[in-house]
């Protein structure tokens, strides 16, 4: 019972996004307050851990909209200036071969821009760069994000490796005493 209880976050969003077809706004609303009910009754989570995390998801939150519109304003600006185009063209000079461009745009540069930014800006930026060049969309979203699986530890001007080599580092100290 414990076990679908806790399900009850995924099952929630599945039941008002896919099978009700509520808009996000709507399900992801109503889908937080089924969840801090059955957080509430069944696991005894007090109000103030509630308001905080509630509080907390509405930061993160914030601050991935934020890198989503960064990019947006990027894709956009790029398309009113004529860019897209520029960038179209130079591709293809280089190599018609899908194969090449996809290497380019969301492995290499994908991985420059994980090592700047982080937080997921390769494929918000290399997505649509992709289908400016004519990739299907849904086929550019999963090819971004599959060659930002490699650089992604490195994101955030390494902030993975240095948090995790440094908590590494640390522990292995204190075995050695």
């Amino acid at each position: 019972m414990d076990i679908l209880i806790s399900l009850t976050p995924v099952l929630t969003v599945i039941v008002f996004l896919i099978i009700m077809r509520l808009p996000a706004v709507k399900a992801m609303s109503i889908s937080l307050v089924a969840t801090a009910l059955v957080a509430y009754i069944y696991w005894k989570v007090p109000i103030v851990q509630l308001t905080a995390s509630v509080f907390e998801g509405v930061i993160i939150g914030i601050s991935i909209l934020y890198i989503v519109f960064g990019a947006i304003l990027l894709l956009n600006t790029l398309k009113l200036s004529g860019a897209i185009d520029t960038i179209r063209t130079s591709f293809m000079r280089i190599s018609p071969d899908r194969r090449v461009q996809l290497i380019i745009i969301a492995w290499l540069f994908g991985a420059f821009i994980e090592g700047a930014a982080g937080f997921g800006t390769p494929a918000a930026i290399g997505a649509p760069l992709l289908v400016a060049l004519g990739f299907p969309p849904l086929a550019a979203v999963v090819l971004a994000l599959i060659a930002d699986s490699s650089p992604v530890s490195f994101g955030a001007v390494g902030t993975p490796i240095i948090v995790g080599v440094d908590q590494g580092l640390q522990q292995g100290t204190g075995i050695l005493r």
